[in-house]
């Protein structure tokens, strides 16, 4: 055991103190701040809070009440009352309104608004003057009505035990176990490819035949794929952390970070499924290093064994509008699918105990069998210097 664990925490330093670890945890962050910044970019534009003017000839805004305050991270625009159509269309020749209404005297019977403008009315704008003339067609009402029918409706879906709620400002949380998902896939064949080309080097220059010498094939390979493991762990820990400061302190400004949170059910699928899967592609990626000449060529055997895993993608509608379908619940059992499959189901749906127990237990066979197929690839192929290994010697030759 003790051997074991010296494998793994070599494995473990070698590659996260290295640079392109250190690169590779940081490109999704990145990533997603520069897309984060683009929305803000574009939401500042979008904000033009220069005065908007309007002429009243219905008497409805003869004394009107204020509107409601935009929401965050919207800005309030000031809305500008002007006597005549001629006296708004010289504050907006000389720019000092970006636009302005005309509410004409039949509005209230007719509905109908004439928006004048030389550019495009920013939507904030234009949303908050519907409003302001929401607030006045409703001042008859009794207020606590008014407020009703201005917030408008709202649908709120429970899930029949009442444990999920959808709502509109919850509607990341449905999100939040696909991309989880993904994030886990992506750190599976990131790491997975570390141990690949970590196995390959050491089998092109001879290092294994040293290193057999002072600790058991078997030993050595498990020491790998444990630091392998390790090294996604700590991938997914970076940007799990990473995710959490968003969220907290995105919190005050955006309202649909307020609510977010992970479902115990999504965490007992991580651990039952999605780690099992993981030790599947470690095991694998560790007997295709074992098993090529060199990296280049176990590299294109990773591409291909990542197909499947992409598969639930292809049919990602089929998943999200009908997530109880035979077709979703085979692909939540089946290997390599399951990952990503049982997490997108589990964003839209309750997933009986019985899918997640069989999937379970699927995955891990399929985990054990695949650190069984390395040790014996390793086995057989670690002496083989410049051979490739032929896949009917591994089931067939005695080691």
């Amino acid at each position: 055991m003790t051997k074991l664990l010296r494998v793994a925490l070599h494995e473990y330093k070698r590659h996260v103190f290295n640079k392109r670890f250190l690169l590779g945890i940081l490109s999704i962050p990145l990533f997603l701040l520069v897309m984060v910044g683009f929305v803000f970019i574009v939401l500042f534009l979008e904000n033009d809070t220069t005065p908007l003017g309007y002429v009243d000839q219905s008497g409805l805004l003869a004394d009107p009440l204020p509107g409601p305050e935009p929401e965050k991270p919207f800005k309030p625009v000031p809305l500008l009352p002007f006597e005549t159509e001629a006296d708004a269309r010289s504050a907006l020749e000389a720019g000092q309104i970006q636009a302005y209404y005309v509410v004409p005297a039949d509005y209230q019977t007719s509905g109908h608004l004439t928006a004048v403008y030389n550019n495009k009315i920013s939507r904030p704008a234009r949303q908050q003057f519907y409003d302001f003339l929401t607030v006045n067609l409703l001042r008859r009402f009794d207020p606590a009505v008014a407020n009703r029918l201005l917030q408008g409706s709202e649908v709120v879906i429970l899930s029949p035990d009442g444990s999920r709620v959808a709502a509109e400002n919850t509607f990341l949380n449905f999100l939040l176990p696909m991309l989880i998902g993904v994030a886990f896939i992506i750190a599976m064949f990131t790491t997975g490819g570390y141990l690949m080309q970590a196995v390959t080097e050491e089998k092109e220059n001879r290092t294994m035949e040293v290193i057999v010498t002072s600790v058991s094939p078997g030993q050595f390979m498990a020491g790998k794929i444990l630091g392998d493991i390790a090294i996604g762990l700590t991938q997914i820990g970076a940007w799990l952390l990473f995710g959490a400061l968003i969220v907290l302190g995105g919190r005050g400004s955006l309202e649909f970070l307020r609510n977010v949170q992970i479902a115990p059910q999504t965490i007992w699928l991580v651990i039952l499924v999605i780690l099992p899967s993981f030790v599947t592609i470690a095991a694998l990626t560790a007997a295709i290093g074992a098993s090529v000449t060199e990296a280049r060529e176990g590299q294109q055997v990773i591409g291909i064994l990542a197909l499947p895993v992409w598969i639930p993608y292809m049919f990602m509608f089929t998943l999200m509008t009908n997530p109880n379908s035979p077709l979703a619940v085979t692909l939540s059992l089946l290997p390599f699918t399951a990952p990503l499959t049982i997490l997108i189901r589990d964003g839209m749906t309750l997933l009986p105990a019985w899918q997640i127990a069989l999937s379970a237990v699927i995955q891990i066979a399929v985990a054990a069998g695949s650190l069984w197929l390395a040790g014996r690839i390793f086995r057989l192929g670690m002496l083989r210097y410049g051979k490739r290994l032929k896949w009917r010697e591994v089931f067939w030759k005695r080691s």
